[in-house]
């Protein structure tokens, strides 16, 4: 099962990056691939540590897409990162092992720490849709205009039917990247 996340890592410099990343876990370890290059995979190797940010809010996801990631963070307990203040709740990990691979590596990570911050009110259509939609923006560049705009359109129906003041204004905003990304309007 994949789960869908943000990823917050810390550069050799001391620079924080949080990404969305869908990641696999059981237990003990959590799985991350990242496409090379990317801040993420840098980072990892880096510094070899990561927090694990589960939200409730698909406007994180929107704001790492389009590159707004004014985030409120904290530190986190055992390792040397941060995590995001409005998290649900993060895992804390460090990286064990790096499976090679010329697109993709795998890192796997053993959590060494899981804190909980708020509680989970229930699930929202509009937000899966949103990181959804999220997903097809990271994809516009290597995926064709038609099939995105096609699970777009499909998308769409649960925003409109569902969605709050927040996650309508995070709808516009992964919409309109999308538009402009494939340069249609």
């Amino acid at each position: 099962m994949i789960y869908e996340t943000i990823v917050g890592t810390l550069s050799k410099e001391g620079r924080v990056n949080f990404a969305p990343f869908g990641i696999k876990k059981n237990k003990k370890f959590i799985y991350i691939s990242p496409y090379i290059p990317s801040k993420t995979l840098n980072n990892l190797d880096q510094t070899k540590c990561a927090s694990i940010n589960y939200l409730d809010d698909s406007s994180f996801f929107v704001k790492c897409i389009i590159g707004n990631k004014k985030f409120t963070k904290k530190r986190c307990l055992k390792i040397k990162c941060f995590f995001l203040k409005n998290a649900l709740s993060h895992d804390e990990i460090v990286v064990e092992s790096v499976k090679k691979n010329k697109i993709r590596p795998v890192f796997k990570c053993r959590i060494v720490s899981q804190q909980n911050h708020k509680r989970f009110q229930g699930f929202n259509r509009a937000n899966g849709a949103i990181i959804e939609a999220c997903i097809l923006a990271s994809r516009v560049r290597i995926t064709k205009k038609e099939i995105i705009f096609k699970n777009l359109n499909n998308l769409s129906e649960s925003v409109l039917k569902t969605a709050g003041v927040s996650e309508k204004k995070s709808w516009d905003l992964i919409r309109n990247y999308i538009f402009d990304a494939t340069k249609q309007k």
